[in-house]
């Protein structure tokens, strides 16, 4: 066991580590984001706005934004960004692409998609990021997104980031206390709503007006961690993750919201190995038939989180139209 003086040096050299690197976040940019080529077309005929969501709330935020859109006279194509078809790409003159921010960065499987778009040819871009805490590195996430747009020639015009209540259940006990203590805040809400239809307008205007933008990538204390790996060192900590045969329906909803296909219903097992730990699986199942254990603890997943603790979303109007 280490002595008081030890512990003392070691903290004194973590904090100013820590500090060390704080400052430099505001001067280290590890990338520019900007367009390569001219913007298509001052107008938009048609926007397709694309999201994963995980447990709703991304996807809350895009539906607030394609009906904006909509209202403002421009056809949308929106939906699950899985399911989009890269061919309807060269229909439309807007992209906007939204992901919660997973392990401090856009998830790669997200990055894969974009990847996999063909050449933009100018098309405006934005993107936009749910995040369940202010320490998310959202900022850096969201710059993931459009970075990956610039490189097939789109060019950006706005990035926003949208705080939600977090789906991360290794942190609900303690959300739990702040619950008690009438500290904990259900987001996104009506304030939140109107920030999205905003960010909408915002969009829409840099377009008419040919304004693109400019977004630097800094080396904050989060970005710094994800050269370590926090997905894998997360699933270090984390065991028996399994499908409880017993209480499993077969409804398929893990199915659908695992992006790496890791999850097998007819043998009612998962992969671990492929198996990124995002807890969709987990924080979707209404049945509690997914267990997972952290310090030998079973873990709860969102929904079960909600209602053992009797919360409720404000919904925003624009999930009442379908």
């Amino acid at each position: 066991m280490e002595n008081r003086r030890t512990f003392l040096k070691k903290s004194t050299i973590a904090a100013v580590a820590a500090a060390a690197l704080s400052t430099l976040s505001s001067c280290v940019t590890i990338s520019t984001i900007k367009a390569k080529v001219p913007m298509k077309s001052s107008g938009i005929k048609k926007a397709a706005v694309l999201w994963y969501s995980q447990t709703g709330n991304t996807r809350k935020c895009g539906k607030v934004l394609a009906e904006t859109f909509q209202n403002k006279g421009i056809t949308v194509d929106s939906g699950d960004l899985r399911n989009f078809d890269n061919r309807r790409i060269g229909d439309v003159d807007l992209m906007v692409i939204g992901t919660p921010v997973f392990y401090y960065d856009t998830p790669d499987f997200v990055k894969k998609f974009i990847r996999s778009l063909p050449d933009l040819k100018g098309i405006p871009v934005a993107a936009y990021v749910t995040f369940g805490g202010p320490e998310g590195n959202q900022h850096n996430a969201a710059c993931s997104i459009l970075e990956g747009l610039t490189q097939k020639n789109g060019v950006p015009v706005g990035l926003e980031a949208f705080m939600s209540i977090s789906s991360y259940p290794l942190s609900f006990k303690k959300k739990e206390e702040s619950l008690k203590t009438g500290q904990n805040t259900i987001l996104p809400d009506r304030k939140t709503y109107e920030r999205v239809r905003e960010y909408a307008a915002f969009i829409k205007s840099q377009v008419e007006k040919r304004n693109t933008s400019e977004f630097k990538k800094t080396l904050t204390l989060r970005e710094f961690s994800t050269f370590f790996g926090p997905e894998w060192w997360t699933k270090q900590s984390v065991d028996n993750h399994s499908i409880i045969e017993q209480k499993c329906v077969a409804c398929g909803t893990c199915v659908e919201k695992c992006p790496t296909g890791s999850i097998d219903l007819d043998t009612f097992t998962i992969n671990r190995t492929t198996c990124v730990l995002c807890f969709g699986c987990l924080n979707n199942c209404e049945y509690q038939a997914v267990n997972m254990e952290y310090k030998k603890e079973r873990l709860i997943g969102f929904q079960e989180y909600l209602k053992k603790n009797n919360l409720k979303f404000e919904l925003p109007v624009e999930s009442k139209t379908g």
